[in-house]
């Protein structure tokens, strides 16, 4: 192996990847919930926008099994207590705050996957 790929050489993650199993149902539920902005979409995905350097995409998968078992990633927020309220507010299914630090949440999305929300 060259002593260059011995060493860190990966930059970052650049997408995650969501399943789910109907795309304009959760594209939809999404904007909703969080006000995230369609970047582009075509008959089976689509990506959103959260923030620089973060690619956010919902692939439709329609025999798609949710991840109910662990969360897959987080969202990062600046006050996890406040959003919490938000979610509940919308409908949104959110766990008790987590003991702890970070100080975080796991909620459900449309689909039943889980997605851990901690404080930065």
């Amino acid at each position: 192996m060259s002593e260059q790929m011995v060493g860190k050489f990966v930059k970052r993650i650049d997408s995650v990847f969501l399943p789910v199993k109907n795309l304009q149902e959760s594209l939809s539920w999404y904007q909703e919930i969080f006000g995230f902005e369609l970047i582009w979409k075509n008959e089976r995905m689509c990506g959103l926008s959260i923030a620089p350097n973060c690619g956010f995409h919902l692939v439709q998968i329609p025999d798609y099994q949710p991840i109910d078992t662990y969360t897959p990633f987080n969202y990062a927020v600046d006050n996890v207590e406040e959003v919490r309220n938000k979610l509940i507010e919308k409908g949104v299914t959110v766990s008790e705050l987590r003991e702890g630090m970070p100080k975080r949440f796991d909620m459900t999305d449309l689909n039943g996957n889980m997605i851990s929300v901690i404080e930065e």
